[in-house]
């Protein structure tokens, strides 16, 4: 089957494979709509410290069920799919924090991703689109990191105050369900492109040079009840932290690899 390899830096290549085999428990898949995250555009530039050339990429994923193997899943169902291949008996995992399992391999990333006509997946990776389009469907994957986050973040009550740093799809991700939780959301970003965007969405957006201003010292007062960084630059992250009232909570989304 035809699939999309990142087999060097700054070089993708159509490739023929294999078709996957397909495991007891495990379910075929045919690949309808993929995302390309930023991990995708880091990975094809040569700066993404956990990938291994040459790989088929995209981990940002929906599409149609064509094996269910058994799994109480019907042929042509339109899934939802997490690419996270987690071991499922380390202590991360048994307290159901499986993004943090000791052996974690996301496809796309550390095994063989989604740029292909098929993939196959755990049964317990898939879960049924219900009423979102394909297209909508690819962006759970993101979308469910700025969840996440929220989840996570206990300090964050209705009405505190929010800070998020970067707003490219996952800080907006971030940005949106801290909104839903009912805090007031404040947002930074150096593009200019993506300020206009942000706050075509409604958010309060400031570049960093507008962070001496009154209008963002009079949300910040003494610090924001929770502080989000989803830049995933080492230099953002450690600026974001004196953001971050006493008592208040700092969580880092993106990923880096280097010394904080």
């Amino acid at each position: 089957m035809r699939a999309i390899s990142c087999v060097a830096p700054n070089q993708l290549a159509l490739v023929e494979i294999p078709r996957p085999e397909l495991k007891p428990g495990w379910v075929r898949v045919a690949i309808r709509h993929i995302g390309i995250c930023g991990t995708d555009y880091h990975i094809f530039e040569g700066n993404f410290p956990y990938f291994e050339y040459p790989r088929v990429i995209g981990h940002e994923l929906s599409g149609t069920v064509v094996d269910a193997n058994g799994a109480d899943f019907s042929v042509g169902q339109p899934v939802v799919i997490n690419t996270y291949l987690t071991c499922g008996t380390c202590p991360a995992c048994r307290e159901g924090k499986t993004n943090c399992c000791e052996t974690l391999k996301v496809i796309g990333v550390h095994a063989p991703g989604g740029m292909a006509e098929e993939i196959v997946m755990p049964a317990a990776n898939l879960y049924p689109a219900g009423e979102l389009s394909l297209r909508d469907a690819a962006m759970v994957e993101f979308l469910a990191i700025g969840a996440h986050a929220i989840r996570r973040t206990a300090e964050l009550k209705p009405g505190a105050r929010a800070l998020v740093v970067g707003s490219g799809p996952i800080g907006l991700g971030v940005a949106h369900f801290a909104g839903i939780a009912g805090a007031e959301v404040t947002v930074v970003d150096a593009a200019p492109d993506k300020i206009a965007a942000t706050r075509e969405l409604g958010f309060a957006t400031f570049s960093p040079d507008q962070l001496d201003g009154a209008e963002f010292a009079g949300r910040r007062l003494s610090g924001f009840d929770a502080v989000f960084d989803s830049t995933g630059s080492i230099r953002a992250m450690n600026a974001s932290l004196f953001h971050t009232r006493n008592g208040g909570a700092y969580t880092l989304v993106g990923v880096i690899k280097g010394d904080l």
